[in-house]
Formats: C-alpha cells, structure tokens, sequence
C-alpha cells in the first residue's frame, strides 16, 4: 500500500515583500513525493472585508524614516493584519479537509494563530528577526517601536516544530536572541530558478569577449526602492568611474528618476517584470550585476545573478557575503563607499577573464546550494521529521 502523504498548508505572505517568494515555495512543494500541498497567498483574493480591515490597521501616521519613524507601530500592525488574514484563512482550509501540518512564511503570518499551532505542528521560515530589521532605523526611539514585534517573534518560534531560516545571518541573531529554539533552527537558502537561466550564456559572453568586445561590456542594475537599493550611490560611482566610452549600466526600476541628468552610458528600464522575456534577455546579455544596496534581508537577485552565470558586485551586508563570495563568485565592496565601487565596477569592466571565471564560479556555486531540487529535498525531510516527531508519544 502506497504510504499517505502528508498534508501540508503553505501559507506565504504575499502582501509583506514575498510575492515572488510565495511562487518559489508552490514549485517546491510540486517536487516533494511525500507532500499533498495547499497553499494560501495572503496577496490574492482578497475580499472587500480584507481590503477594509488592511486599510485601517495599515494606515500610517507617524513618519517611516527619523527619529520618530515607526512610533504608530505601522510595522507591527501591519504584520497583525496579514497574521489575521492568516489565520482566517487557515480556519476556511478546515473546511476543505484535515491539515497534517502548517508551514508559514515569514514568522508574521503566524502572530494569529499560535491556538493553531499548539495542535498542529508547524514549520516557521524566516529571513530575517524583527530585532535585524529594527537595526535599520536611525533613532533609537524608532528601534525601540519593534518591541512589539521581537516579543510575537519569540512566541511564534517557541511555538513552531522547526524554523527554516534562509542564511546563517538570520538563523545566528535568532539563536541569540531565543537560545531555547536553537534546536529547532535549520539554515536552507531561498531556491532559484535555475531553469529561466540557459548555461549557453556562458558560452555567448565568452564568444563576445573573444571578439574583443565590439559591444560594449553591459552592467545590469534591478531594484524596486532605487535609493535603499544603492542606484543613487551606483549613478554617482559610475560617473566617478567614468566608464561611459566602453561599457553600458542598465538601470532596471520605476523609481521616478530623471533621466536627463544620468552619466554617459546609462539607460533607465521600466515595466519589466521578472521571469518574462525582456527580464530574461536582460540577463542574457549582462556581463556583471551591480547592486549595492543599503538594507537587504537576503539578496535572492543575487541568486538569479549567479543562476545566469553573471558575477555580482555587491555589498558586504547581512546575508549578502552567504550569496556572494568575493573573489570568487563576484566581488563585494564597503556600504557607502564609492571608491570601493569604483574599483570593483572598473576591474570587471577591464578583465574579461576575470567577469567570465567569476560568472562560472557563481553559476556553479549557486547550482550546488539553491537549486529548487535540492531545496524541495531538505524541505521534505524536513517535514517528515517533524510529522515523525509529532507521532511520537509524549
């Protein structure tokens, strides 16, 4: 007799940051034997309730940067309104057939639902503590604010079966702050999907650099939040590197900028959305990645950098070093400064032998740690350790 499989609801954020986070977990939980997978993404349909509910306990009042930044517990209460929303859902699931085990991403989606948890075992997946995310503000009265936040954190994980935390960066801050649950603790980087990445690019960038670069040598930027991402910093290097005579930066965001003051060589690209054609022939054609970005909780573009074989200039931030080895997969340079970019944006431009063993490297490296097969693996023992602990008598 085929052995049943285990009945995991996934329920993934969405509406906090991770829409595309949300989809990498449904293609994993595709490829696991033992899994019978739903999913409930707290971005897609919502009710005119939900939508009333969102509005009232997300409106801001105070300022969301200075000293006094957070002070109305924006943050929080919007995290409480996707756990609400969560848990909602969680109790219409019922309906459809039993649950064997709830698996939630980011620990938020759980605020509401540590009831639930208590008799269903449960998996929480993070990227970051609240306590990380607190570091980002500039007073120590808007640090504060996250209080509220760090304390759900600490009952949510106390609560959970197991925590998949997405770099060792996340996973060692939560071990310090909550030494109970480090048993719990597992450290599976975010998958990629390495299928949108074709490995004869390597092979086209090597053939461009053979034939002495008639094009010119092409920097690929994508970020959202221009400034928290670094573009103002990258702008301001580029023209500092002055690099316009024989390479190209792509600026791929719809932050409003006002194209007629960018250096020679840039260009701004908008309304490109990831995994289309344009977004893929954009990585298709990149030599280097540059993002030095300011705040990053994890850096999956970089991921997608190095799916496509591309080397990243990055920053030396959080989770980033996991992502991107210097040296060896890219080369990671100081925040905020803009001699260091200069640098690193200058050697990749001038060695086409250095872009190319970097972007192998990356490639090869990331293949090995995030492939979604591999990612779909570890979940799925995961989830059967749990479901075996959880039958076993107390």
């Amino acid at each position: 007799m085929t052995p049943a499989r285990t009945r995991v609801l996934f329920v993934n954020s969405g509406i906090l940051g991770h829409r595309a986070v949300a989809a990498l977990i449904e293609d994993a939980a595709a490829l696991m034997p033992s899994v019978d997978a739903r999913h409930i993404n707290l971005s897609e349909s919502l009710t005119i309730g939900d939508r009333i509910a969102r509005r009232l306990l997300c409106a801001r009042v105070a300022p969301s940067s200075g000293v006094f930044a957070n002070v109305d517990l924006a943050r929080w209460r919007q995290q409480m309104n996707a756990a609400l929303l969560a848990a909602r859902r969680v109790a219409a699931a019922d309906r459809h057939g039993p649950i064997d085990l709830l698996h939630f991403h980011t620990q938020a989606t759980a605020y509401a639902s540590l009831g639930r948890m208590t008799r269903t075992p449960s998996i929480v997946s993070i990227d970051a503590t609240e306590r990380q995310a607190s570091v980002e503000m500039t007073s120590r009265l808007a640090r504060w604010t996250y209080r509220p936040n760090v304390i759900h954190d600490g009952r949510v994980f106390r609560a959970a079966r197991a925590i998949v935390a997405t770099s060792r960066w996340a996973a060692q801050d939560l071990v310090q702050l909550y030494p109970d649950c480090a048993g719990k603790v597992r450290v599976m980087p975010y998958p990629v999907r390495a299928a949108q990445f074709d490995p004869e690019w390597l092979a086209e960038r090597a053939a461009r650099a053979g034939n002495g670069h008639a094009e010119p040598v092409r920097l690929l930027f994508i970020g959202g939040d221009f400034p928290r991402k670094g573009g103002l910093s990258l702008v301001d290097a580029w023209r500092d590197a002055a690099l316009g005579d024989r390479a190209r930066l792509d600026l791929v965001t719809d932050w409003p900028i006002e194209t007629s003051v960018l250096p020679a060589g840039v260009r701004v690209l908008r309304g490109i959305a990831p995994y289309t054609a344009a977004w893929r022939d954009l990585w298709r054609r990149a030599d280097v990645f540059v993002m030095p970005t300011r705040s990053e909780a994890f850096g999956m573009v970089f991921q997608e950098a190095a799916a496509a074989g591309v080397p990243s200039i990055a920053t030396s931030i959080n989770a980033i070093p996991e992502l991107v080895e210097d040296g060896a997969t890219g080369m990671l340079v100081k925040p905020g400064d803009c001699a260091d970019l200069v640098g690193a944006m200058r050697a990749l431009v001038e060695s086409a032998n250095l872009r190319l063993r970097l972007g192998s490297a990356a490639r090869a490296r990331m293949l090995a740690m995030a492939s979604p097969e591999t990612y779909a693996r570890n979940l799925n023992a995961l989830i059967e350790d749990v479901m075996e602990s959880h039958a076993q008598p107390t």
